[in-house]
């Protein structure tokens, strides 16, 4: 697994080595319900998946967003 993130919207993307998300038992499971999703569609896809957003999966683009990417 790599983890890339921005520290601001105007800077370069640069790997990280950790990731801390501050969340609520809700938003926790809406993010479990992403990767799920997520996972069946990287296995019907194979190596034809390309990335999925999670506010496009939750229809909410007032929070951060996080991509899952394919290798």
């Amino acid at each position: 697994m790599k983890i890339y993130g921005y520290e601001s919207d105007d800077s370069d993307l640069v790997s990280l080595s950790e990731l801390t998300l501050q969340l609520t038992v809700k938003e926790l499971n809406e993010l479990i319900g992403f990767l799920q999703n997520t996972a069946e569609l990287m296995k019907t896809h194979g190596n034809n998946f390309g990335h999925k957003h999670l506010n496009d999966f939750l229809k909410n683009n007032g929070r951060p967003d996080i991509i899952i990417i394919g290798e």
